[in-house]
């Protein structure tokens, strides 16, 4: 394996492991109450509408749309994660009405959990010449090496997780009012 893409991929996966590391830290102890509480009302957030739960989708991404729930911040994760794995291997049909939306918290973790664990072994078993073509990425950056669409992938993870974790404090400060 040439060192330079080695190195590469061992940062690509440090990055992952930093972000799913904060990722799982503010997984850790998160209960129904807080993943399903909506900070505000106009915040994005889940509904069950007769048994099934639905995600609402922004019409645009201005401020004033409000601070998301945790439960559609968990589920926008899985919305983005599977919309890469079905357009980079799959068939890339995936739209993002398929994506499951879970209204309990341990369904929603567990299904967290099937993405890094499908997430880490694209990292490792991705041949050299994969990770460095465009072969594979289609959404939702076109045309870039995979590595990049990688970085990309670490990056947002890393971005939810910090958003769980303020939307974890702004919980934790108003229950104490």
């Amino acid at each position: 394996m040439d060192t330079t893409i080695n190195e590469l991929r061992e940062n690509i996966k440090f990055q992952f492991s930093i972000s799913k590391q904060l990722l799982e830290y503010h997984l850790t102890s998160l209960d129904s109450e807080e993943y399903l509480w909506r900070p505000y009302k106009n915040g994005l957030h889940i509904h069950n509408q007769n048994g099934t739960w639905y995600a609402d989708w922004p019409e645009s991404e201005d401020y004033d749309i409000g601070t998301a729930s945790i439960a559609w911040t968990m589920w926008h994760i899985s919305y983005w994660w599977e919309m890469v794995f079905d357009y980079a291997f799959g068939k890339g049909t995936l739209q993002r009405q398929d994506i499951v939306c879970y209204g309990d918290v341990e369904s929603a973790k567990e299904k967290l959990v099937s993405l890094i664990t499908r997430w880490e072994k694209v990292l490792t078993d991705l041949s050299d010449n994969d990770f460095l073509s465009t072969k594979y990425s289609k959404w939702p950056l076109a045309d870039v090496e995979f590595h990049k669409m990688a970085s990309w992938l670490n990056l947002e993870l890393m971005k939810n997780a910090s958003e769980i974790g303020y939307c974890r404090f702004h919980f934790a400060s108003d229950q104490k009012k």
